[in-house]
């Protein structure tokens, strides 16, 4: 008798971004793991190696009308235009209950579901399937009445409401209608939905919800599980050091410090701060500094403003570019302001490439700041003297020591961020 494999399927709303690596990563990892099957399917962007939905001129012109179409009915919700793109109200989406792929899977795991994709009528539809679904939470989306990430806000840890984002907050505005929508479709979901953060610190976040502290047992009514930790995945055979034996002379060549972002002209990715970096090193005397910077550059007049020298990578979304980036760089420098748990901080430090970073979302629970793991350095955010010092101090130290830190940030992705591992700790929360 054939036994039929259990058959998992990825949703994700675009082929870009590190949900959708994380997810990538993930299908990929299962396969590879005996009686599973899984495939990934995404909404719109590039072709790849996994099912695109939108696959024709036509569905790529749907896809962008429904992500234009919420967009324009926001419009008169928005407090301003800068927050257009960190607050979804779920209105439109394509219909994933009815899709073959959906209905014909034994697991339904989202990932990242907005920009069109599944809107809050979609989710109540698919949530009707009677289907176990795992929701891995790339920011705070599922528990807030549409926010990405709060910004200090704690209306959410009730019911949300008088909503910094929106032109008119008040008690029962739209972010509070979105809230009990949530809350009304995931208490119908009767323990068949799992929620997955990568980090411990997106979790803390998240059992602050109303949502989540109602629904999991607070007066003794559970209908969802607790929310479980599991870190993204990457390929550690992939992202591994070109060689751990090469250590150049910091006095004698270029020390290369790497920056990625998806857009460098968002202010909370930080680029001011790594200029800040950069530059104060510079003054300090390191005329060897140098800067590999990734990333689309949406800043004024296209100026970086760096006084070392720069090479300017653009836009990566390949993996061998990415990991030829992270083999010319020293030290790898995130500045962001708000972050989970960064791919690009784990694919750093699987080549062995230690990160100055501030402490702020998950970030401190990827690098070991001090001691014979030492992987790296932390600083407060927006503390960019305590990184100057944190580099200046590995810039110093002889060769033999900076090998040992490099080996310690190898030693770390393999023992947390191994694609397998990661793979076969879902494959648990599948079967539960």
């Amino acid at each position: 008798m054939t036994v039929q494999p259990l058959r998992i399927l990825h949703l994700n709303a675009s082929s870009s971004g590190g949900a959708f690596v994380a997810a990538q990563r993930l299908s990929d990892a299962l396969n590879g793991l005996e009686g599973v099957s899984s495939e990934h399917w995404v909404f719109d962007g590039g072709e790849g190696d996994f099912h695109l939905w939108a696959n024709t001129w036509l569905k790529k012109k749907w896809a962008f009308g429904l992500h234009a179409l919420e967009k324009f009915d926001f419009l008169r919700f928005e407090a301003n235009k800068s927050i257009r793109f960190a607050f979804s109200h779920g209105m439109t989406g394509v219909n994933v209950a009815n899709w073959k792929a959906v209905q014909d899977a034994d697991i339904i795991h989202l990932h990242w579901v907005n920009k069109g994709f599944v809107s809050m009528k979609g989710l109540d539809a698919l949530f009707g399937l009677g289907k176990k679904i795992v929701w891995t939470c790339h920011d705070m989306w599922p528990f807030t009445g549409g926010c990405y990430h709060p910004r200090g806000c704690d209306n959410f840890t009730r019911e949300c409401g008088n909503c910094q984002y929106l032109k008119q907050p008040g008690q029962w505005d739209l972010s509070s209608h979105v809230f009990k929508a949530k809350k009304r479709i995931f208490s119908n979901a009767c323990g068949r939905l799992q929620f997955v953060t990568p980090s411990a610190w997106l979790k803390n976040q998240a059992d602050k919800s109303g949502i989540v502290k109602e629904l999991i047992g607070i007066g003794g009514a559970v209908a969802m599980p607790e929310i479980k930790v599991v870190p993204n995945p990457i390929n550690t055979d992939y992202f591994k050091p070109r060689d751990l034996k090469f250590v150049k002379s910091p006095m004698n060549t270029s020390f290369v410090l790497m920056f990625a972002a998806a857009n460098l002209g968002n202010p909370a990715k930080g680029f001011a701060e790594f200029r800040s970096v950069c530059n104060g090193l510079v003054e300090l005397g390191f005329d060897n500094i140098e800067a590999l910077v990734v990333g689309e550059n949406r800043l004024p007049n296209g100026d970086l403003g760096l006084k070392c020298a720069v090479k300017e990578l653009g836009f990566i979304s390949d993996a061998k570019q990415m990991r030829d980036a992270y083999w010319q760089a020293d030290v790898y420098v995130t500045t962001s302001h708000e972050e989970n748990l960064p791919t690009t901080i784990m694919e750093s430090l699987s080549c062995g490439v230690p990160v100055a970073a501030f402490a702020v979302g998950g970030i401190p629970e990827m690098i070991s700041p001090s001691g014979v793991d030492q992987s790296g350095w932390l600083a407060d955010k927006l503390n960019v003297k305590t990184l100057i010092q944190g580099i200046t101090s590995y810039m110093s130290l002889e060769p033999s020591k900076r090998i040992k830190m490099q080996e310690a940030s190898r030693n770390s992705a393999l023992a947390n961020y191994s694609s397998v591992s990661i793979a076969q700790r879902y494959l648990s929360l599948y079967r539960k």
